[in-house]
């Protein structure tokens, strides 16, 4: 969120984009994950009534693996979900222009209790 000035108004997208982001990697076991993750982004939104824009949905969690800038529609919101999964996959070692003691912060506020090392195990299990 900060890296939206904490707009208020993004931040039910951004929760949800990060709670589904990846959940098709834990849920059917797949290093493939994107597409089956944004499906059922889709089909909980619709079934939960959560009313968020389904394409933006789709797009945020479809590019927040990209390793350049997104240009295209809803840039800044799918930019803040690229560059909040580079520097919390990289454990603030990549910054995307937010300083250290900001990347801190936020680790402060949610910390990982070991869960970047959990990461490993289904790249190793799935083969990948």
């Amino acid at each position: 969120m900060s890296l939206l000035d904490k707009a208020v108004e993004y931040e039910r997208l951004v929760e949800t984009t990060f709670v589904y982001h990846d959940i098709d990697l834990w849920t059917d076991h797949e290093l493939a994950y994107l597409e089956p993750s944004e499906a059922v982004t889709i089909a909980d939104n619709q079934k939960l009534g959560l009313g968020l824009d389904p394409d933006l949905l789709r797009d945020a969690i479809h590019w927040h693996h990209k390793m350049f800038p997104y240009t295209g529609p809803h840039r800044d919101i799918i930019e803040a979900c690229r560059k909040a999964d580079w520097i919390d996959a990289s454990k603030g070692m990549l910054r995307k222009g937010k300083s250290r003691a900001a990347i801190r912060e936020v680790e402060a506020a949610f910390p990982n209790l070991g869960f970047h090392n959990s990461l490993m195990r289904p790249a190793k299990d799935y083969g990948g």
